[in-house]
């Protein structure tokens, strides 16, 4: 049946593999399973599964690698199609304008590489699903198991993808890992704040004033390990001390942890660089030999690397009593045209992917037995469902001053993240910005946990005010914001509503002229104006009801408070840009 539905074909050299099909229907959800088997082991040549859809009421398309644009015309962009464990994840939506998916296509196997696209066929007016494996691989195998799981109902978007995280989450090796609930807290980083130029007493001083905003954790990230302040990599691998930063790491953690405030440290795990003391220990254990670059990444498939890496950071959570880490470049951890000499009897794995698996999964477990609650922060893109099994904490990739691009990147993780934490990039600005400039880079985060990354004691008074303000907002709402439901609309227009409720309060930013629809009235209603406008348009769907309003500006100051009826129909009301209205 499915074959003819889908126009479903394998295209390669399938002559020593048979192959078998499997479709069946549970829930509405189609699920098409290809067994691949050959009589012995060998290396399987590149095949392709190519389906079909008809474009019909299909307007756009999401997958996690789009990022801001969102067309559907994607395919001169090769890498936005490449997934695999450490980068992006088999999925993909076909939408239609009012956030309904029609078409949701993702894949069982989210460890191996493969080659994920749909284009558009001009001759039949359909997409063209091209799913392609084993290319560049040099894998020995004698069996693959592939499913192809199809969501055709007309329900949100969102929650087609909500259920494919959940769907993830239920196959072999992909239980997410735990969440400490101080992962769902605000941070502060030492990032565009401090760069590499770290000092310890004023890093101490952001650890006390960000606490009084409520932050519970500070992230320590690039400089502490080296006295080279030109960025780059090339120290990376020996991940010793710099003593002109921090004179006596242990004594500097005690007092960020009398601070009452949680440290994490930056790691890059894959890179070892020319200049470090290790380097000609592992110079014949590496992915890529040959680059332009100081640095280079280590070949996961060597035992003796992946114990070096994780001893590690085993030492520095015993040593230092650190809380967490924020591990870096995991995507680095790809095949390269060198793939090492495969008679090297000092490697345990074949497969890259395997053996990146094996250093992350071991990571977690023995860190986890040191620290039940620890704190394992990885970035975009690689926050697929397998990096959610060994991390608990994924942030929007690096955007500094971009608070759109932010706000697009935190949803985008958050669509496939089910209950890990999703923290905002740090956020920045510039202090001579206006006020509602600067605002607008903490709107546009609220879905998130906030980081924040600016010195806070040279911040104007207007600025801090708001900052203050933002951060009372964001803890006293956190639950709606970040640990209920999530309803991000119209991803073609950039995500320009956010919505989420959890118990009886709901919450909203909206970022253009756009006229909200409320479907149901909860005990709290707060809307954030992520615009420079002033005003905010409600659309009531049911009987008018009474409110409270109090209207806020981004200082926190109160604008407007007064008893009002929300009537079906039509609403509007005065709220001053980046302000907040509070419906009791």
């Amino acid at each position: 049946m499915y074959m003819n539905k889908y126009n479903f074909k394998i295209v390669g050299d399938t002559s020593n593999i048979d192959i078998e099909n499997l479709y069946k229907v549970n829930d509405g959800i189609e699920y098409i399973t290809i067994n691949f088997k050959a009589k012995s082991k060998t290396v399987f040549p590149k095949l392709t599964l190519m389906l079909s859809v008809p474009a019909i009421d299909i307007h756009y398309k999401w997958n996690p690698k789009i990022h801001m644009s969102k067309a559907l015309n994607l395919d001169w962009f090769n890498n936005l199609h490449i997934c695999n464990g450490f980068t992006g994840a088999p999925v993909e939506t076909l939408m239609t304008y009012n956030n309904q998916n029609r078409f949701t296509l993702a894949l069982s196997d989210t460890l191996n590489t493969i080659e994920f696209k749909s284009v558009v066929s001009e001759e039949n007016a359909e997409y063209e699903y091209h799913i392609t494996l084993f290319d560049n691989c040099n894998i020995l195998r004698d069996s693959y198991s592939l499913t192809l799981r199809i969501d055709s109902n007309k329900v949100p978007y969102y929650e087609s993808l909500d259920k494919v995280a959940k769907w993830w989450e239920t196959l072999d090796n992909n239980k997410p890992a735990s969440v400490p609930d101080l992962a769902r807290k605000a941070m502060y980083s030492s990032w565009y704040s401090f760069h590499q130029l770290l000092d310890e007493e004023k890093i101490l001083n952001q650890c006390r004033l960000s606490k009084e905003l409520g932050c519970e954790s500070i992230i320590i990230d690039d400089g502490w390990q080296t006295d080279d302040n030109n960025r780059g990599y090339a120290y990376c691998g020996d991940w010793n001390v710099a003593k002109s930063k921090i004179k006596n790491m242990k004594k500097f953690i005690d007092n960020v942890h009398n601070e009452d405030m949680k440290i994490l440290f930056w790691y890059s795990v894959p890179f070892i660089g020319k200049k470090s003391g290790a380097f000609d220990r592992f110079k014949d254990m590496l992915i890529d030999p040959e680059n332009d670059r100081e640095w280079h990444v280590f070949d996961p498939r060597f035992p003796e690397v992946r114990e070096y890496i994780i001893c590690i950071y085993e030492r520095a959570l015993k040593e230092w009593d650190l809380d967490g880490f924020k591990l870096d470049f995991v995507d680095e951890f790809v095949v390269t045209p060198f793939s090492g000499n495969p008679n090297d009897q000092r490697r345990d794995y074949e497969s890259v992917a395997d053996a990146s698996d094996r250093l992350l999964k071991d990571c977690i477990s023995r860190l986890k037995a040191l620290k039940p609650d620890i704190m394992l922060e990885f970035r975009q893109t690689y926050n697929g469902p397998m990096m959610r099994t060994y991390g608990n904490i994924f942030r929007a990739v690096d955007c500094p001053l971009d608070d759109l691009e932010n706000r697009i990147r935190i949803c985008d993780i958050r669509l496939l993240a089910g209950d890990s934490a999703v923290h905002s990039d740090m956020i920045m600005w510039n202090t001579k910005d206006s006020l509602e400039s600067a605002a607008l880079q903490f709107v546009n985060i609220l879905f998130s946990v906030p980081q924040i990354s600016m010195l806070i004691d040279e911040l104007p008074k207007n600025q801090y005010n708001m900052l203050k303000f933002y951060c009372d907002l964001w803890n006293k709402y956190r639950d709606s914001f970040i640990n209920g439901k999530f309803i991000p609309l119209n991803p073609h227009c950039r995500y320009n509503v956010l919505a989420g409720y959890s118990n009886d309060t709901f919450v909203c930013t909206y970022h253009s002229n756009e006229v909200i629809n409320i479907d149901k009235i909860y005990n709290n209603m707060v809307f954030v104006n992520g615009t420079y406008n002033s005003t905010l348009h409600l659309n009531i769907n049911t009987n008018y009801i009474n409110k409270h309003l109090v209207v806020y500006n981004c200082e926190g100051n109160i604008v407007f408070k007064e008893d009002i009826i929300l009537h079906n129909g039509y609403n509007m009301f005065e709220i001053p840009p980046c302000g907040v209205a509070e419906f009791k």
